[in-house]
């Protein structure tokens, strides 16, 4: 292999995300051009080898004695993937009467590529170039979530690839973030893009932002938790952040950020990133429990930007991405000494993905918020930003949620004044058109308050004002259990009848 060369260029990614981010962080390091297989492959083992803290003793043949060494590992959580073992020569020496199999070096942590001596065809890039047979460990996210397989058909044996992709595999691990919640899970994520603006994005944006020191992972988060949505939304909003202002990136680099995430000053868009993310369980091997793509980053920046003009405009906060943070911050649940996420998490995926929050928000407000020992409103500006996501992405008529708002303000305020919860409850659980307005004739004959009349015409496939019936209903309910806690604990700083 000494003489085998690799060809380095921007010019030539091959798709696969693991890969690519590989290439990209070899590319950083050593320009394009050809370059020393194994030089590269020295520099990939010295990058991903670090002291581990322990010490540990061999044998001196030439003095006849033990010598202590300071132990190296593979660095986390790469370490959890290769389970090569450092390795020098052994000899019997006889300790305390035993004959024991000791080192006679420091043992030294390698990753040995063994190529072909005939050309083949690179399963990953399709090159006609020398082989070696890959480990699962060089790209551990090339696998069946399920079986831990190769998603590869025809590649049940082990994957050939060429130099180029072998290297770059191994390279994969320095390129990603990642993010530890305890024993409980570990999310990665990868970007993805066009090689140079890849380049680009780690050396300006992600290197500066790269947490460092830090045991708990290297993703600059605004929150996390053991679910893979929640944790991606905490990024990307973490992320939205240094777009406008920033103490950790130049000007130059929040234009890329901008210009990724769509919100440039000119010029031609650059094509956006994905991310990549991957969320499973630590431990002596990785339990995978989810493998996501998000490509519609710059669609959730838009968005994003329209909840900050809004938190501005109704003067709700000075800070109006602290608050957008602390609105998503608020959906866990008190469970033992744990706070339990799967609802942020559920109304994080919905935002991701762009479907519909709202029953996720109403569960949260009717079986946790609801259900605590002093209970409290949504934090403020919560069903601001909610409204507003409904009117982006589903086209709600911004009336329609007025009249919504008011009349969930009355009739929350009037179940208050009557002790009458159970009348929220019953509207929340309607099954069915049928349920949803009996409930209302009640609430007409027990609040003795006036349903709006666009509420009463149900039109064809079931929808209020163009609505479905179900989410007309799950906003009612939100507006309504909201303005209940509200008079049953009313606190500053929360969610306000103009709501």
């Amino acid at each position: 292999m000494g003489q085998l060369s690799v060809y380095l260029s921007f010019d030539e990614p091959i798709g696969n995300f693991w890969i690519d981010t590989g290439l990209v962080v070899l590319l950083r390091q050593f320009g394009e051009g050809e370059h020393s297989v194994e030089r590269v492959r020295e520099w990939l083992v010295s990058q991903l080898v670090q002291p581990s803290g322990n010490k540990g003793k061999y044998y001196d043949q030439n003095s006849g004695q033990f010598r202590e060494y300071d132990k190296v590992n593979w660095i986390y959580p790469a370490n959890i993937f290769i389970k090569v073992s450092g390795s020098a020569p052994k000899i019997d020496v006889e300790i305390e009467g035993k004959k024991e199999k000791v080192f006679t070096s420091p043992p030294t942590f390698d990753l040995s590529l063994k190529f072909s001596k005939r050309p083949g065809k690179c399963d990953f890039c399709g090159d006609q170039a020398l082989l070696a047979e890959a480990k699962m460990w060089m790209y551990p996210f090339v696998v069946d979530p399920d079986k831990f397989g190769t998603f590869y058909s025809g590649t049940k044996r082990a994957l050939r690839l060429c130099a180029r992709c072998a290297l770059a595999g191994m390279a994969g691990y320095l390129g990603w973030l990642w993010k530890a919640q305890g024993n409980e899970a570990l999310h990665f994520f990868i970007f993805h893009s066009e090689p140079r603006e890849m380049k680009r994005l780690q050396e300006e944006v992600l290197e500066p932002l790269r947490l460092k020191g830090d045991r708990s992972g290297t993703a600059p988060v605004a929150f996390a938790g053991p679910y893979t949505h929640e944790t991606v939304w905490g990024l990307l909003l973490k992320l939205f952040t240094h777009v406008r202002n920033s103490d950790l990136l130049s000007e130059e680099a929040r234009d890329l950020l901008a210009s990724l995430l769509g919100a440039g000053k000119g010029g031609p868009p650059p094509a956006p990133i994905t991310l990549y993310a991957v969320t499973g369980k630590p431990g002596q091997a990785f339990s995978m429990r989810a493998l996501r793509e998000f490509s519609k980053l710059q669609h959730l920046y838009r968005l994003y930007e329209s909840w900050e003009k809004i938190i501005a405009e109704k003067n709700i906060n000075k800070n109006p991405h602290q608050h957008i943070i602390q609105i998503f911050e608020q959906f866990w649940a008190q469970q033992g000494q744990n706070r339990e996420t799967i609802l942020r998490d559920k109304i994080a995926h919905a935002i991701l993905e762009f479907l519909d929050p709202s029953p996720f928000v109403e569960q949260f407000l009717f079986d946790a918020r609801a259900k605590e020992e002093n209970p409290r409103p949504l934090v403020r500006g919560t069903l601001e930003i909610l409204g507003k996501y409904l009117q982006e992405v589903f086209g709600m008529d911004e009336q329609f949620q007025r009249i919504l708002a008011g009349f969930g303000y009355s009739l929350g305020s009037a179940a208050r004044e009557h002790e009458e919860v159970g009348l929220l409850y019953a509207l929340r659980n309607a099954k069915n058109p049928e349920d949803f307005y009996r409930v209302l004739n009640d609430i007409q004959f027990r609040l003795e308050i006036t349903v709006p009349e666009v509420l009463l015409r149900i039109e064809k496939g079931e929808r209020i004002a163009g609505v479905p019936w179900v989410r007309v209903k799950s906003l009612l309910s939100i507006y309504a259990m909201n303005a209940y806690l509200r008079k049953t604990t009313p606190q500053s700083g929360v969610q306000t009848k103009e709501a």
